[in-house]
């Protein structure tokens, strides 16, 4: 007796869909999570643990008058423990000080002050287990996270926006804000059609 033919599996429409869902959810919360990771927004952290780091005086700080118009790089000399140490600090200059429009690309950082005021700088903060890693913005600032990490952290919300494709994928239509979103849309594109008639 021979057996029977096998048919091919079909994946129901349902299914497809969730599959092209948690496909699209999972690219974006890789690709939101890639892009703050290269362009240092992780470094947001530095922010929270320089609250606690130990400050020194700044012996002497030059300015690399060889950069372009549009960085600033600063040799800070300071002194730790007996031990000196030069560190470099770069950062971008911001548009709003030059009233250019120029924008500062996410992957910089952002100027907080000008020229003078770095080179006038008196003490620094520095990294008690690492004296050569410095903050000229020591501990938690507004300004700081919004003007330098703002734009470095806003990939996230591709993933945030992927982990609701992921979850639709997960849990079908009815997941909360996915649900919400589809019932706006839904109630819009009838109304559209409802002045048509």
């Amino acid at each position: 007796m021979k057996d029977a033919p096998i048919e091919d599996e079909t994946i129901s429409d349902d299914d497809e869909k969730r599959m092209m869902f948690i496909g699209i959810g999972t690219v974006g919360i890789i690709l939101g999570i890639f892009l703050s990771a290269i362009w240092g927004g992780f470094g947001v952290v530095d922010e929270f643990r320089s609250q606690d780091w130990p400050e020194t005086d700044v012996l002497s700080v030059e300015q690399d008058r060889n950069a372009d118009e549009w960085s600033f790089i600063f040799f800070f000399h300071y002194e730790v423990e007996g031990e000196q140490f030069n560190t470099t600090f770069e950062c971008n200059l911001n548009p709003a000080d030059t009233g250019n429009g120029r924008e500062v690309q996410p992957w910089h950082t952002a100027c907080l002050l000008g020229t003078q005021e770095y080179l006038d700088m008196k003490s620094i903060a520095y990294n008690p287990d690492d004296p050569t890693e410095i903050d000229v913005y020591p501990g938690f600032t507004l300004r700081a996270i919004f003007e330098i990490y703002g734009m470095k952290l806003g990939p996230l919300g591709i993933s945030f926006v992927g982990y609701i494709f992921l979850m639709r994928g997960l849990k079908g239509p009815t997941f909360g804000p996915w649900a919400k979103v589809s019932k706006g849309f839904t109630s819009v594109l009838k109304g559209m059609k409802e002045e048509k008639k």
